[in-house]
């Protein structure tokens, strides 16, 4: 039962790296769907909920700018999530260990982009000769070599993890659990900080500061800060177009009264 869990779960991470490449984009790759999909897969699908939905305030602000290689948040979401069911880690525990684990696993975003760099130039003598059934072919030798990169090192890490993770939660001191148990209640901070950077402009600062003081100081929650801004946002959509179709019914600036 466990090796099938084992292999599950990595399965889970191939299907995350293979949803943008030949599934189109369904967001199989976020931490909250990753999370849940672990969670049933090991028993508890609410543990795979909550973490999810605080991993991904984690990881929603890595944005990939040119050829940069982001942290492997898949990994860290999946790992994290298997070693709470798996291992009877902690939950504030197991999201503290999401960003270092997806820090080791970057290299696995990187090393099949070089080994698929070998395809590249085979392709283009393909296309030349017009070979179209070889293209396919390296194609599909191209995503096989991505599930197989990360397919490997996640089950290795999952079957091979969980015993490692329970020896040594069992040396580390008290304290220091503490510590990462209280660094996971500011990594989501972290996460809406980074994401900020991208969304944070003078016209939309106000709403920010609007939906802050609802939460903070008149103790709104999260579906209602939500509602508000729905209503918002419809008003300023609604003002928007009936702006945008005034002008555009008064061309020109004519006007029937002129004709008097």
């Amino acid at each position: 039962m466990f090796l099938i869990q084992c292999i599950l779960v990595a399965m889970v991470h191939v299907l995350g790296i293979m949803d943008g490449r030949i599934f189109g984009q369904n967001l199989f790759n976020t931490p909250i769907v990753e999370a849940t999909l672990v969670g049933l897969i090991c028993g508890d699908v609410h543990i795979g909920l909550v973490m999810g939905a605080t991993l991904q305030l984690i990881f929603m602000g890595f944005v990939g700018i040119g050829v940069t290689t982001l942290p492997n948040s898949s990994a860290g979401t999946i790992l994290a999530v298997a070693f709470a069911c798996l291992s009877g880690l902690s939950a504030d525990a197991a999201i503290a260990l999401a960003m270092p684990v997806a820090l080791v696993f970057q290299v696995c975003g990187i090393l099949p982009r070089v080994i698929n760099n070998v395809f590249s130039p085979l392709c283009d003598k393909a296309a030349d000769r017009g070979d179209y059934k070889a293209i396919e072919r390296y194609f599909w030798l191209g995503v096989l070599d991505f599930a197989v990169v990360y397919f490997v090192p996640m089950f290795i890490a999952v079957y091979f993890g969980s015993g490692a993770v329970e020896a040594v939660i069992n040396v580390i001191p008290q304290v220091i659990l503490d510590g990462m148990n209280k660094a996971s209640t500011m990594l989501p901070a972290l996460g809406i900080a980074l994401l900020m950077n991208y969304i944070v402009d003078k016209e939309t600062m106000p709403y920010i500061i609007l939906g802050f003081t609802l939460a903070a100081f008149l103790g709104m929650n999260t579906l209602g800060v939500s509602a508000i801004g729905l209503v918002i946002a419809l008003v300023y959509y609604n003002a928007n177009k009936n702006k945008a179709t005034a002008s555009t019914g008064n061309v020109g600036g004519y006007d029937d009264d002129d004709d008097d």
